[in-house]
């Protein structure tokens, strides 16, 4: 078995949207969101100065934080989320023809040699939300 730790985020970007409207609609609580046309501020709120140029929402899906891969599989955890977004699906699309991006990211951590296969049965369900599948690889631990 190929033991790694990893986390889970759906992330919006969108030209000018309210990010509370993306919270409202898919009933998640955002682990970080910011508005289009706001002053831009680091996580801790100090300004950077400029304004965000467009608006951007994460969410861990079921605020689970950190999955072990001996206890769940990446692709397994994909299709729950896939599942669980699939009732938006038309509010996910408008947001697309508006010019958002939406990724289904997953942060992966292992010293060793590790793969992720994604079923065609997900990505066909990926495709057809309009949500595309990021895996993000780090080489050393990180503190999510």
């Amino acid at each position: 078995m190929q033991n790694f730790s990893f986390v889970v985020a759906i992330r919006i970007w969108h030209p000018s949207i309210d990010p509370a409207v993306i919270s409202t609609t898919l009933g998640l609580v955002p682990q970080h969101q910011s508005k289009a046309g706001e002053p831009r501020v680091t996580l801790k709120g100090r300004p950077l100065g400029g304004i965000y140029a467009e608006s951007h929402w994460s969410s861990d899906p079921f605020a689970r934080g950190e999955y072990l891969s001996h206890e769940n599989s990446v692709e397994d955890v994909f299709m729950d989320v896939v599942e669980f977004l699939a009732p938006n699906k038309a509010f996910l699309l408008s947001l697309r023809e508006q010019g958002a991006r939406m990724h289904l990211q997953v942060s992966t951590h292992s010293n060793r040699n590790y793969a992720l296969v994604f079923a065609p049965e997900l990505l066909a369900q990926c495709a057809q939300l309009g949500v595309c599948l990021v895996h993000d690889a780090y080489p050393y631990p990180q503190d999510w």
